[in-house]
């Protein structure tokens, strides 16, 4: 949650960086949350689906993650064109990492209501 959360932040840091080697440590940084992320992203899905269907959803997670990816450029460009800078586009970028890190919050709390309904 926490290295998610941090992707968000340092996608937003990027138009802040003035100075090269303040890109290259911003850059840095977030290449390590990024690995992190998808080193636990396996484990994540396991405790999450099951053994059985842990293939569907590491599958899912990435195909969803692809969407972005490919629509995210050209509506950077969009945005450049439209408004002449790219920080409006690093700052949109940001905003669903940090999102989904606040909801990744809640899923333990989820989980723990639903064994207490179970009891």
């Amino acid at each position: 949650v926490a290295s998610f959360f941090f992707i968000g932040l340092m996608s937003m840091m990027i138009p802040l960086c003035h100075v090269f080697g303040g890109l290259i440590a911003v850059c840095l940084f977030m290449g390590l949350f990024d690995g992190c992320f998808i080193c636990i992203m396996a484990p994540i899905a396991f405790e999450l689906v099951g053994a059985e269907d842990v293939s569907q959803a590491i599958g899912f997670l990435l195909g969803l993650m692809s969407i972005p990816m490919t629509v995210g450029p050209p509506i950077a460009g969009l945005l450049r064109d439209r408004l002449g800078t790219y920080d409006i586009a690093f700052y949109l970028a940001g905003v669903p990492p940090i999102i989904g890190g606040a909801i990744l919050c809640f899923i333990p709390w989820v989980q723990e209501r639903q064994k207490l309904k179970e009891r």
